[in-house]
């Protein structure tokens, strides 16, 4: 088996003993899958799950059960989405995934995000510039395992609100097995669409754009028009919009809807300060005071946010800030000309409107 993060080669093994230490009263379902993956390795653990799913590892695959298991157990209404959904459905490129993804009922995000943490899973730091890095959900992690957790309550280009969206996304819910774990996913167009939002979000990344490359290879023997209209109702269509146009004859003409403000930033400024200088155009001074604080004065969680820790000592603090204001230095130049640009567009725009 391939080593990940110098782990030995019988860390399978170890995570599945975590796994039965921290979720609960797992029962002799996960004794027996943690005999069979002992017994054989990764590939009688794949040969159990379905041949579908051998991209994934061993410890992804033991995590997904695990979740899987965590939620039945305390009645949680989650769905596993991207990763293991995603290689089901053959919707991208056979590779690995580091994490796990899952989309819960915003009613039992927070109980469930409760759940993890009394079974050992902490909260990584999120950014509370939510304007600049707007919040979907929790990143958590665990000291015995090489995969996070993300716990998603509403999802990124899916734009109808969190509560409709999950309900139609569990209408359309499928079972797979997981190791012998009922695993509950989307249904296929669903995570056609979460799959697309997905790519499009990053199209700038090479990776990304493979990704729509091959989900437009994937649906092109599809029907399309289902699929726009289940895009339509659960508020994809103005965003999954590069997937449709790819898909759709030339002179087919579809009302597209406009998507949101929120998406707009993500998808044409991928850069943190041309999203900042767009907000701070249009806040008003009270909320420019604040936009200027959280940029220069962030709180420790927006400095660790791509670690583990939670806390720095003074003279990290005090490095951490001189870092921060040496990036935002250099790349100041680009927020002005990004603010100069969409002023200039926004005062064409009115000029070229016509007088009432």
């Amino acid at each position: 088996m391939r080593r990940r993060r110098g782990t030995s080669r019988s860390y399978p093994r170890r995570q599945a003993a975590c796994l039965a230490k921290t979720s609960g009263v797992l029962g002799a379902k996960y004794r027996g899958l943690l005999a069979r993956t002992q017994g054989g390795g990764v590939k009688r653990m794949v040969n159990h799950a379905g041949s579908s799913l051998a991209p994934l590892t061993a410890p992804t695959l033991l995590l997904t059960a695990s979740v899987a298991r965590v939620a039945a157990l305390d009645r949680v209404r989650l769905l596993v989405i991207k990763g293991i959904a995603a290689t089901e459905y053959g919707l991208r490129p056979p590779r690995t995934s580091s994490d796990v993804d899952v989309l819960v009922s915003p009613h039992d995000f927070e109980r469930f995000v409760a759940a993890l943490g009394e079974r050992g899973w902490v909260k990584r730091a999120h950014d509370p510039d939510t304007g600049t890095f707007p919040l979907h959900g929790v990143s958590m992690y665990h000291p015995g395992w090489a995969a996070d957790i993300d716990v998603h309550f509403r999802y990124p280009g899916i734009e109808k609100s969190a509560n409709s969206v999950f309900e139609l996304l569990w209408s359309q819910r499928t079972t797979i097995w997981c190791g012998n774990q009922p695993t509950l996913i989307p249904g296929l167009a669903d995570s056609i669409m979460i799959g697309a939002v997905h790519a499009i979000r990053s199209i700038w990344a090479e990776s990304h754009r493979a990704e729509l490359d091959y989900l437009v290879g994937r649906c092109s023997s599809m029907n399309v028009g289902l699929l726009t209209s289940r895009a339509r109702e659960i508020g994809a269509l103005a965003t999954a919009r590069p997937l449709f146009e790819r898909l759709l004859p030339m002179h087919v003409d579809i009302d597209w809807g406009e998507p949101s403000d929120e998406w707009r930033l993500r998808t044409k400024f991928p850069e943190a300060i041309d999203r900042r200088a767009l907000l701070w155009k249009h806040a008003t001074p009270r909320e420019r005071l604040s936009l200027l604080r959280l940029a220069l004065f962030p709180p420790v969680s927006a400095l660790v946010k791509q670690t583990t820790r939670s806390n720095l000592r003074l003279p990290e603090l005090l490095g951490s800030y001189l870092a921060r204001w040496g990036r935002g230095l250099r790349v100041l130049p680009r927020g002005l000309v990004t603010l100069t640009r969409e002023t200039w567009r926004t005062s064409s725009r009115k000029a070229d409107r016509p007088e009432r």
